[in-house]
């Protein structure tokens, strides 16, 4: 780097930071009042605790913990930006390999579930905006697909 200019770095640094947090303050939004509890726990068929953040200040992610014998563990919803979905969609179809693929869904402006293994996710984008729900649970692929699908229509309607 040339110490001739050592307030470019700065300057880009800044404009850089100016263009992405428009953008990155529309996914601040607090995930946890996307679902309520009762649409989380009809679309898995159980009941589930009040929505949590992993922290206090990181409101982009809510848990739903399953109550009982379920087989569901937990659920998450997820927001982020088009942008991100745009990127992590490229990368998920590059990771096209034995046990992990690109599935096309419905829903939004573009939704695709990601599948890796006995895991999958349900990717939505919306406008700007963006989210991944995901149920974590020893189920087939199926049924845990169509209740992401289920909580993603019910997301869909507050974004």
């Amino acid at each position: 780097m040339s110490t001739r200019y050592p307030g470019t770095l700065c300057i880009a640094s800044l404009l850089l930071y100016a263009t992405v947090m428009p953008s990155a303050a529309r996914a601040d939004t607090d995930a946890c009042t996307v679902l309520t509890a009762a649409q989380v726990g009809s679309a898995i068929g159980g009941s589930v605790t009040a929505g949590t953040h992993v922290t206090p200040t990181f409101v982009r992610t809510c848990t739903w913990n399953a109550s009982g014998s379920s087989s569901v563990k937990f659920v998450t919803l997820y927001l982020q930006t088009a942008a991100a979905y745009d990127g992590g969609k490229r990368m998920a179809a590059e990771m096209a390999v034995a046990g992990a693929g690109v599935k096309p869904a419905s829903g939004g402006d573009d939704a695709y579930y990601f599948v890796a293994g006995n895991q999958v996710g349900l990717l939505v984008k919306k406008g700007s905006a963006s989210f991944k729900v995901t149920v974590y649970a020893t189920i087939p692929l199926e049924q845990k697909e169509a209740m992401e699908l289920t909580l993603a229509k019910e997301a869909l309607a507050k974004l």
